[in-house]
């Protein structure tokens, strides 16, 4: 060939070349929200044309705001995230210039790959954004996401078990992810992210190479071959498969995760093999929920029950509060009666009631399976969600997911007859997906089969605006005590005893309840009242604090108490000034110190769930005098100072001595109201808690629960007609799920409250 012809090859070939690139990749994709009356369109950069980059995928950040990026790479250079306005993208040209970079961490990943982890921050609701991935000269593709309005609600996509690999054939596992992903988005176009809970990928025998290492990255490719998980986020949860072999954490960028609960090493039935990758718990908010997604290889309860209360009070006022975790709580297959899941139901649906968890997503089992609603070990509300709604249920919806992709599925155990806790079960080897929708008042979960993409199930939870209301009330303020005690603890290492006779020893007494997880009961003086004896029977109490000295609470209740072979302590002074300076001392290294009448007891009251949340002790004074002994423990402590009650209870004097803030109303409801609205932020809205301002036994006892779940307490005059106070109801009556009424009808009338909540 001439080379004059050799030139005119060699044109016409780039030329040619030029145009393929140019047709086939101009266009950004768009996410499956964004593709509604869209044809989907490719990258930019041809697929395949960056080897050195691979299995992109984002997950929620800690808000909505936030994305948290994954991927491998061959570079050891630090990673980056570029990412711009869609509308400032001309042609296929990322505009570098007006795009926002954001750096991250890299790590050792598998197969000598780098793993790479950055967070994307500020990101605007309704927006479309192009992205690319890459160390500032290596750069992936660029692809696309368009950030979501959830002011309406949020949707998400459910799938269980993956698992790519286990049935042999990686590929064709593969294949199958990539169809139900191609069928769920096409249906469900407004989808924010998708739950992928767990066994993403088998690490099984077929993924070792010939000296018995796990080689998985092929399944992991093929996880992270659809190519939706670029342009929608994916969140996951290490599964028990996830333990066979390394990889799971260096694949996905989790946030908020904790470093010291949901670790995984040995749990009794499994040992880790991943080399510490299966990740921790984490949580993220996604519009009005809260999802904690918990390493359940961790069979620790108490573990994740840590995890949520720091995520719970880190986020008081989210609507739902759901639990994503891998192994299945109520299923019907082949794991339905494994020891280690016997193991978990025994002791996570405990925890689960007393946070108050809405649902709990799950898989493992290969099989689908809505439970009923479950309290207690107990199917309720069975007749109410026959037709597959039920409106303010009492318990927790669990529901264990069938395969997505199809790589293996289990049988059901008992196909003709139902268990105790199970609604509805279905197996027809065919995978399977949910899509779950939430708003303020709804919580629905349809999940279709993919050969055809009918409807399974289909279950819808309604919250209507009115909140629960519960009455904890007795015969008497001993048993209201009991109750509330029941309502809140199932056991209880501590237990704190006072006076329900003299209150003012008592008044302190909620901070340290908080401290040692102990409910606060009510004795009568002189002896031991028998709702209190049995109380501490059934929570099998170890040790009883006596909070007051002889006077108040007489050695022959000590001496009851320490026949039920109970270890007693008693916490007192020379008078309830000093008792509450000596229960103050035990409470470790308080940030906030509250001081309050020794007189009049409503203040007090006001402050004592919040204290009690907060770990401050509530000191005690005469209106006018501060003791030496008071004076020197605020100096020891340089914590800061409020003084709850007006002028007419602690004097200007005092507040001026201690450098204080004052929380005060013209009376002890405007007091409640003040101290309502100073720490607004800090209470968890979920739960309210009603008591009389009147009769202050009740509401003593239920500082204690309250703090617990940090609840307000709020006082109530006798006919509820405090506008301010129903106005103040009302801001939170979106959030409230349950209203506690401290008391029987005659503390407390049905009337009062009615009142309240018009």
């Amino acid at each position: 060939m001439n080379q004059h012809l050799k030139k005119l090859v060699s044109k016409t070939a780039s030329f040619m070349l030029c145009f393929l690139v140019v047709s086939s990749g101009l266009m950004v994709p768009m996410s499956a929200r964004a593709a509604e009356n869209t044809e989907k369109s490719q990258s930019v950069t041809l697929e395949g044309t960056n080897p050195d980059i691979k299995d992109i995928t984002f997950a929620p950040g800690a808000d909505q705001s936030q994305l948290n990026f994954a991927w491998y790479s061959k570079s050891t250079s630090d990673p980056q995230v570029q990412v711009a306005l869609k509308s400032d993208m001309t042609g296929s040209t990322f505009p570098e210039d007006k795009a926002k970079t954001f750096k991250g961490q890299k790590s050792e990943g598998n197969d000598g790959y780098t793993s790479n982890k950055v967070t994307v921050t500020g990101l605007k609701q309704a927006t479309a954004y192009v992205y690319r991935v890459g160390d500032g000269t290596n750069w992936s593709s660029v692809d696309n996401y368009t950030t979501q309005d959830i002011s309406k609600g949020i949707n998400f996509l459910f799938a269980g078990d993956p698992q790519i690999g286990a049935s042999g054939d990686i590929a064709k596992d593969g294949d199958g992810w990539v169809d139900t992903l191609n069928k769920a988005l096409a249906k469900f176009t407004n989808t924010d992210f998708i739950m992928s809970i767990g066994d993403q990928v088998n690490n099984g025998k077929e993924s070792k190479d010939e000296n018995g290492s796990v080689k998985n990255e092929g399944e992991y490719d093929q996880f992270f071959k659809p190519s939706q998980v670029k342009n929608t986020p994916l969140v996951t949860i290490a599964g028990n498969h996830e333990g066979y072999g390394p990889g799971h954490s260096t694949h996905f960028n989790y946030p908020n995760m904790s470093d010291k609960y949901g670790i995984f090493s040995n749990n009794g039935f499994e040992s880790d093999k991943s080399n510490g990758t299966t990740g921790n718990d984490y949580y993220y908010v996604y519009g009005n929920t809260l999802f904690m997604m918990l390493n359940s290889n961790d069979i620790n309860a108490e573990d994740h029950k840590a995890f949520m209360q720091q995520a719970i009070a880190a986020n008081p006022n989210v609507k739902w509060k759901i639990v994503g975790m891998h192994h299945s709580i109520y299923s019907s297959a082949n794991h339905e009666k494994d020891d280690d899941i016997a193991q978990r139901r025994l002791t996570h649906p405990e925890v689960f009631e007393e946070l108050g968890i809405d649902v709990v997503l799950d898989g493992h089992d290969h099989c689908y399976t809505r439970s009923n609603q479950m309290l207690g070990g107990k199917a309720v509300s069975v007749e109410d969600s026959k037709d597959g709604k039920v409106t303010n249920p009492e318990g927790i919806l669990y529901v264990t997911a069938n395969s997505a992709s199809g790589s293996k599925y289990y049988e059901i155990k008992e196909p003709d007859q139902k268990n105790y806790y199970e609604a509805v079960k279905w197996q027809d080897h065919v995978p399977t997906f949910s899509n779950v929708s939430i708003d303020d008042n709804n919580f629905k979960i349809t999940t279709y089969r993919t050969d055809n993409m009918e409807v399974v199930d289909t279950y819808t939870i309604t919250k209507t605006e009115s909140p629960k209301q519960v009455r904890l009330g007795g015969q008497n303020r001993y048993e209201t005590s009991a109750k509330i005690s029941q309502n809140k603890w199932t056991s209880a290492d501590s237990a704190v005893v006072v006076s329900g006779e003299a209150f003012a020893d008592a008044l302190s007494a909620a901070p340290f309840a908080k401290q040692i997880n102990a409910p606060i009961l009510l004795t009568s003086s002189n002896s031991l009242d028998n709702n209190t004896s049995s109380e501490l029977s059934r929570l099998k109490v170890k040790n009883v604090y006596i909070i007051g000295g002889t006077g108040v609470v007489s050695s022959s209740v000590e001496n009851a108490v320490k026949k039920m072979k109970i270890n007693v302590q008693r916490i007192s002074g020379s008078d309830r000034y000093a008792t509450s300076l000596e229960v103050a001392k035990k409470i470790s290294k308080p940030e906030q110190i509250f001081i309050a009448s020794g007189q009049g007891f409503a203040d007090g009251l006001s402050i004592s769930s919040y204290a009690a949340s907060s770990g401050s002790p509530v000191l005690l004074i005469n209106g006018n005098k501060l003791t030496n002994a008071t004076l020197q423990y605020v100096k020891d402590n340089s914590s800061k100072m409020y003084v709850v009650g007006g002028t007419g209870v602690v004097s200007d004097s005092v507040v001026k001595t201690l450098g204080a803030a004052r929380i005060s109303g013209k009376d002890r409801y405007t007091t409640n109201l003040a101290v309502l609205n100073k720490f607004n932020d800090k209470y968890n809205l979920s739960n309210i808690y009603i008591s009389s301002g009147n009769d202050f036994a009740d509401a003593l006892c239920g500082s204690s629960a309250a703090g617990k779940e940090k609840a307000p307490i709020i006082l109530l005059n006798r006919d509820g007609n405090s506008n301010d106070l129903k106005t103040y109801i009302k801001s939170g009556l979106a959030t409230v799920n349950q209203i506690y009424i401290l008391g029987g009808e005659g503390v407390v009338s049905q009337n009062t409250v009615d009142k309240l909540l018009q």
